[in-house]
């Protein structure tokens, strides 16, 4: 069986052009602890000259970002095709530039949970409570405390699993997913819940819908991982 020691990440930031946001979230990667192989970036503002810029301030990534401003949807479907395409890296981390990572994160541990669980389609880390009846209930888990599975293994590894939605704050991921296509927005549905609909209806790669989990990382109590400093908001279509 393949090792997380044997495992490969590539880490995907999609931005919009707050540059404050983005040099806070690329400046809290001395968090991650994991094999990352690959860097990438994509930047949605539409803007040539910001791009070129964001070349020269981050020459360590490998930057994706041509065309017009595509808006949520398609950002990630851009970013699905091209990290697919050419990525040699067997995992993906995914980050939005308006997220901070707060404490060390096991990226081995992370990805070994995905080798020894296909049925995960996903692990992310959890954010602080962020709408108001997030910040009511006391936090994301505890607004559905009966949506999450507690989960502890032989490892000593614990996390929360759950089939009520995706979520791109943050996740770690197969890159096979990236083969299961990032849907459009539509009205009343936002993308990235109309993915968790596909994922329970048709499955991911590694198993069929009906097995289709997915996972926060940490026990019930182990609190947030990553802070999310979004206040300003640019992009739409989630």
């Amino acid at each position: 069986m393949t090792t997380a020691r044997e495992a490969t990440i590539a880490v995907v930031v999609i931005g919009d052009g707050r540059d404050d946001y983005l040099q806070r979230c690329v400046g809290s990667f001395t968090q991650l602890d994991g094999p990352i192989t690959e860097k990438w970036m994509y930047d949605d503002t539409g803007d040539q000259a910001y791009r070129d810029s964001l070349g020269l301030r981050y020459p360590g990534f490998w930057h994706i970002n041509g065309g017009p401003r595509r808006g949520c949807a398609g950002a990630f479907q851009e970013v699905w095709r091209q990290v697919r395409q050419d990525t040699a890296a067997r995992f993906v981390l995914l980050v939005e530039q308006d997220f901070v990572f707060q404490r060390p994160i096991d990226l081995y541990s992370m990805a070994d949970l995905l080798d020894d669980r296909p049925y995960l389609a996903e692990v992310a880390l959890r954010r602080q409570a962020w709408n108001s009846e997030e910040v009511s209930a006391g936090g994301v888990v505890e607004l559905h405390p009966d949506w999450y599975r507690d989960m502890r293994d032989d490892a000593g590894r614990q996390w929360l699993e759950q089939r009520a939605f995706f979520t791109t704050n943050c996740p770690l991921f197969r890159t096979t997913l990236l083969d299961v296509p990032w849907p459009d927005s539509r009205p009343g549905r936002y993308s990235e819940g109309t993915f968790h609909h596909h994922l329970m209806a048709h499955g991911t790669p590694e198993v069929p819908g009906d097995q289709v989990t997915y996972a926060y990382w940490g026990a019930r109590t182990s609190g947030v991982w990553v802070e999310h400093i979004g206040q300003q908001r640019i992009g739409t279509g989630y």
